[in-house]
């Protein structure tokens, strides 16, 4: 039986992402002469030689965050706010077990409400957060419709989402869901992860509706 792993991908799915994934990184440093690849997971991707970070970011979907409680338990957010995404978080089960015989349990979660009061004014401070405000100072985003390549401000980047949002709103099944841009689509869904990856809260884009943002 073939692993899955994260977003419901094989385990060689998620790898050849993080293969293409470190490409870029190289490909972008190569770019940037003096410049360095930083390694490890919650870090900037690269390290220019004048001292300046980046973040890059390519192919379809952006994982921005996957975190689990204890991350959560320890982030920058109000202990009001921290409270409610650690209830929407604890709506699982701890035992994984449990979980797969009675996913019919866990097909709604009530607490998306309640998310939804606390950060339907407020949605930025859920960007900010997930997409690391303050922590890299520049975005490379690399577009697949055409490999066409922005290297947006962090201040810019963040601010261009800001002014973008026009309604934050919930699924059925429990997604958080940021909507704006010209078409006011959608921007970013926060949603809880079940199964291999369990319990852990998930914030994802398609990264062409950010660049159309930002650029």
């Amino acid at each position: 039986m073939t692993r899955k792993s994260k977003h419901g991908m094989t385990s060689q799915q998620a790898s050849e992402r993080n293969l293409a994934g470190k490409q870029r990184e190289n490909q972008r440093a190569q770019q940037l002469n003096g410049s360095r690849v930083v390694k490890g997971r919650k870090k900037p991707d690269i390290q220019r030689e004048d001292g300046k970070t980046e973040s890059v970011k390519g192919g379809k979907k952006t994982q921005w965050a996957l975190y689990c409680l204890s991350t959560i338990q320890s982030s920058v957010f109000s202990e009001t706010q921290k409270n409610v995404i650690l209830k929407y978080m604890n709506f699982l089960p701890d035992d994984i077990n449990f979980f797969e015989g009675n996913r019919h349990l866990f097909k709604n979660n009530p607490y998306a409400k309640d998310l939804f009061q606390e950060f339907e004014t407020q949605p930025m401070n859920l960007v900010r957060y997930f997409c690391g405000y303050k922590q890299v100072d520049f975005f490379t985003l690399i577009d697949n419709r055409d490999g066409q390549t922005y290297c947006v401000n962090s201040d810019t980047f963040f601010d261009k989402l800001e002014k973008s949002i026009k309604r934050v709103y919930t699924t059925k099944g429990g997604k958080l869901v940021i909507a704006g841009g010209e078409k006011n689509t959608i921007l970013f869904e926060l949603e809880l992860r079940k199964g291999s990856n369990h319990k852990k809260i998930l914030f994802h884009s398609l990264l062409s509706r950010i660049i159309d943002v930002v650029k």
